[in-house]
């Protein structure tokens, strides 16, 4: 359903998911390596996201609460960017009172970030969208190395039943947030489409079994490699299960920050 939903469109150290990050909103120098100012770049870097479909996290200014959603289309003709509705649904709500949100995720194991204003809403099919001018720069700390803790390094099985088709899927976790996860299937057999529920979903971390059902959010087909790319969000999650995904999630960007730091020791070193 989300291919059809794209047609619609025609196709110093700074932690960036920082709550505290209040000197993203200020002027940055052109100058400054942690930000992609060239546009062709940017927009490339987006069109990327858009393929790989990460869930992203959706911060307001001003406010601690975290969101999530994902990038549904790059429209580089017109210059914009179409994201998802949020979740929890009164982030939407929050969305029609403010002129400024951030928008990061994890990009090839690198955070980045980045603000958008002027949001304006949508609908299809009864689902909403926002979209908005694709930013005029991306807070993007790239290394000329990244040994970064990949999630599809680790081979961590997933599997679930569709409650609309009855059939079971499984795959590996390529994505994973406090929020939700992305899971690459071998194939579409359970013909997964965006709003479906996933029941008795499982994934095992640290020899921990986390049950959860799952929202689908998106769903994309590789035409060269024949796998699926589902993602969405958790629903009925234990607290249980969600702590030890949020003590995972935090382990890993720590680690990544670690790596970082090394990073830019290592470079002032040559």
């Amino acid at each position: 359903m989300l291919g059809t939903f794209k047609t619609f469109f025609k196709k110093k150290e700074i932690d960036p998911n920082s709550d505290s990050d209040s000197e993203f909103y200020e002027h940055e120098p052109s100058s400054n390596p942690n930000f992609l100012t060239d546009q062709k770049k940017i927009q490339s870097l987006l069109k990327e996201i858009e393929q790989a479909s990460p869930l992203c996290t959706i911060t307001f200014e001003g406010s601690t609460e975290k969101f999530s959603s994902s990038i549904l289309d790059i429209q580089l003709d017109n210059k914009q960017i179409i994201l998802d509705e949020l979740l929890p649904a009164h982030g939407n709500s929050l969305l029609k009172n403010t002129t400024k949100l951030k928008l990061s995720t994890l990009h090839k194991g690198i955070h980045l970030a980045f603000k958008l204003e002027h949001m304006t809403s949508g609908s299809s099919r009864g689902i909403t969208y926002y979209k908005t001018e694709i930013p005029d720069r991306v807070f993007y700390p790239q290394r000329r190395t990244s040994p970064r803790i990949q999630i599809t390094s680790m081979s961590i099985p997933f599997s679930g039943i569709s409650e609309r088709t009855q059939v079971s899927i499984g795959g590996l976790v390529y994505d994973l947030s406090r929020g939700g996860v992305g899971v690459s299937c071998p194939n579409n057999i359970a013909r997964f489409q965006r709003g479906d529920l996933l029941k008795n979903c499982r994934i095992t971390i640290d020899d921990q079994t986390i049950n959860f059902d799952l929202a689908v959010r998106f769903v994309k087909t590789s035409s060269g490699t024949r796998k699926t790319l589902v993602g969405g969000y958790f629903e009925n999650i234990p607290s249980k299960s969600k702590n030890k995904i949020e003590r995972f999630v935090a382990a890993i960007e720590r680690e990544e920050i670690r790596n970082r730091k090394q990073q830019s020791s290592d470079f002032m070193l040559e």
